[in-house]
């Protein structure tokens, strides 16, 4: 029996030993333990985040492609400054192609703002002996190729029955 408590009180020190360890490895671990734990939970915090982020930039890319297509049309309506160097030219073929007499001159300028788009002002007069062309011309400014706004017309007759029309009006820029 002597060496049955002997092989018994071997065992159980080796398992007081063992269960001291681990006991041990907790306490001396467990600041480790808690650091990681705490990294984990960030990490899937920013791993939620970078989700949400690349599928709002996914829908962003996609509606810049919708955009896109619209991009040319608002850059062929809205010109930049230096294209409207032709605007007299522009205007008075409009006034040609109605066999109209015209003159133009420019009334001035409101710089572009940082969110919104710049304007110059004009003058316009043509003159025909028919009503239906000024109204012809009126309509083709209203459809003219950059974006115009319409300030004023106003309608004269000259002594030899012809009809004069003075338009004032702006064209934007960006």
């Amino acid at each position: 029996m002597n060496h049955f408590k002997k092989q018994l009180a071997n065992e159980l020190v080796i398992t007081l030993i063992i269960v001291g360890t681990l006991v041990g490895g907790i306490f001396f671990f467990k600041n480790s333990i808690d650091t990681y734990a705490t990294s984990i939970a960030l990490g899937r915090t920013r791993l939620v985040q970078l989700s949400s982020d690349i599928l709002d930039l996914s829908n962003l890319q996609a509606q810049y492609s919708q955009a896109a297509q619209y991009l040319n049309a608002f850059n062929a309506v809205i010109p930049s400054y230096y294209n409207l160097i032709n605007l007299n030219k522009d205007l008075q073929s409009l006034a040609a192609a109605q066999n109209l007499s015209y003159s133009f001159s420019f009334a001035g300028e409101n710089p572009k703002t940082n969110n919104g788009f710049g304007s110059i002002s004009f003058t316009l007069s043509v003159a025909s002996p028919s009503f239906n062309n000024l109204l012809s011309f009126l309509n083709s400014l209203e459809r003219f190729k950059y974006l115009t706004a319409i300030d004023g017309v106003g309608f004269n007759t000259q002594t030899d029955g012809t009809l004069t029309m003075a338009v004032r009006g702006r064209v934007f820029y960006k």
